[in-house]
């Protein structure tokens, strides 16, 4: 891909799409082109994570394992970001990521992301907002989901 062909998919990423072009362009330079056969392992759970993954064609699962065990996981297509909290937290993978078909993704290091929002200081304030709004839902979400399982849910009444 161009460069201007990487700026563009990247400015459709929803966490990157607020940047500025030169902040798009800081970000394209330095991406890093993998390719990944079907059933190829980008990472798996426990790795090292120092960034994150744009989907460029193809599609990918991502998954939790726990125990051996796999759960049920999400598929990401094109354009989407994998493993965005990477590019800020310096934390093991909370999850494995494989491609389902034949894929290619442009890794975003953290350093160079970093260093971006360093130098593109109204870019850092979109990108916090846009962590911040998803932080809100997902916290949302966690509510919908305590308040229901703490719904007594009565057995059924029998019948006299």
């Amino acid at each position: 891909m161009s460069l201007e062909q990487d700026v563009a998919l990247l400015r459709g990423v929803p966490t990157f799409r607020a940047l500025a072009p030169e902040a798009l362009r800081v970000l394209a330079v330095s991406a890093e082109q993998r390719k990944l056969a079907p059933g190829e392992l980008l990472f798996r759970t426990g790795d090292k994570a120092d960034g994150a993954y744009v989907v460029v064609s193809g599609r990918m699962e991502v998954y939790a394992e726990s125990g051996g065990k796999r759960r049920a996981g999400c598929d990401v297509l094109p354009g989407g970001l994998i493993g965005e909290t990477a590019l800020i937290l310096d934390r093991p993978r909370p999850a494995t990521a494989a491609a389902l078909d034949a894929a290619v993704v442009l890794r975003i290091p953290r350093a160079t992301f970093l260093r971006m929002l360093e130098s593109y200081p109204d870019a850092a304030l979109e990108v916090r907002r846009a962590f911040a709004q998803r932080v809100e839902s997902l916290l949302g979400s966690l509510d919908t989901v305590r308040d229901k399982l703490e719904t007594p849910v009565l057995p059924p009444r029998r019948k006299r």
